[in-house]
């Protein structure tokens, strides 16, 4: 297995590629900060890529303000955010991962709004900072050729019955897979003791959430530890042998944050785009891709388990936040090589 890849250090380099690869940014126009909406948007998504894209074509044809839209995971598009720091780019970042969320307002990097109908959402930051466009909830994604019985316990990784068999995503590339970890340690008191049960058991911890997806797809892995379950649900409409379940023990639900930066260049458009992934019309679409709405008023699709039947932890996001440096550190001494 590789070695877990997080630190500062990896996250530059990341960035540093990127822009030798000749990615190209929005240039800011004469609308900046001029109240009303300019003719584009520069937006930075963590995704789903067919989510992200759906809703920024919805929003220019809605609104005709061009979308300059970047996807990547939560940690290439933080690591970007901190290297354009002297220079952003970025007016809106929607992000996988509630506790970064927290982190870059803790950091004074967000700017406070009043979205329309925020009477309506589930979650919501007290300083109207950032807002959930949608939410996952983390389980364990099955292959069903392989197993026959849906897993019940989050210790299943433990069992010898499925040694070398799970693979987890890394919790340095993807936000769910870290909020996962701090999650169980919060609501497990022997939580370190048994992730190192799931090492020695050979839990192997590889990649992004896709790319540790793909291995029980193909059938070189079992299961998925903290599987994202919108993934899982739309492999499963496409006729691929996957299914999730939830732990009766509980799981993380992870909000997915929607936020404007202190720094935007073109603000009255870059709220308009928030107000409309916040909106009925955009969180349809969220639901359409199986990723649970941030409305009240929006259900889930009926093709996926809502969120009133999914038993949530309640994380404390404040403390995941202020850990999360800690975790990293020592989840890498656990399943490093």
């Amino acid at each position: 297995m590789r070695p877990l890849l997080f630190g500062t250090v990896v996250t530059v380099f990341l960035v540093q590629a990127l822009w030798g690869a000749g990615m190209t940014f929005a240039s800011a126009k004469s609308s900046e900060h001029t109240g009303t909406p300019g003719g584009e948007v520069v937006v930075y998504s963590a995704g789903p890529p067919k989510l992200a894209k759906a809703l920024a074509k919805e929003f220019t044809k809605k609104t005709g303000i061009h979308v300059e839209l970047f996807q990547s995971t939560t940690g290439k598009i933080l690591g970007r955010l901190q290297a354009e720091k002297a220079n952003p780019q970025a007016d809106v970042v929607a992000l996988a991962d509630w506790s970064a969320a927290n982190s870059l307002a803790s950091q004074g990097e967000l700017k406070s709004f009043h979205p329309k109908d925020a009477n309506k959402l589930i979650w919501t930051d007290p300083q109207d900072q950032y807002f959930a466009y949608s939410a996952s909830a983390l389980g364990i994604t099955y292959n069903t050729h392989e197993v026959k019985v849906p897993p019940k316990s989050w210790s299943i990784a433990a069992l010898a019955k499925w040694h070398n068999k799970i693979v987890m995503p890394d919790p340095a590339q993807s936000g769910s897979a870290v909020d996962f970890v701090g999650g169980y340690l919060q609501k497990h008191a022997n939580g370190w003791a048994e992730m190192q049960k799931f090492s020695r058991n050979g839990l192997v911890v590889d990649g992004p959430n896709a790319q540790a997806l793909d291995q029980v797809l193909i059938g070189a892995k079992a299961m998925v530890l903290a599987g994202v379950d919108y993934m899982a649900y739309a492999d499963r409409a496409k006729g691929e042998p996957i299914n999730i379940a939830y732990p009766a023990s509980g799981t993380v639900v992870n909000p997915r944050p929607v936020m404007v930066l202190k720094g935007a260049k073109h603000l009255a458009a870059a709220e308009a785009f928030v107000n409309f992934l916040l909106s009925r019309e955009g969180q349809k679409t969220v639901a359409q891709n199986y990723l649970l709405p941030g409305r009240k008023d929006v259900p889930s699709s009926s093709k996926r388990l809502s969120l009133a039947r999914i038993k949530d932890w309640k994380v404390n996001w404040l403390e995941l936040a202020k850990d999360k440096k800690g975790i990293l550190t020592r989840f890498e001494s656990i399943f490093g090589r």
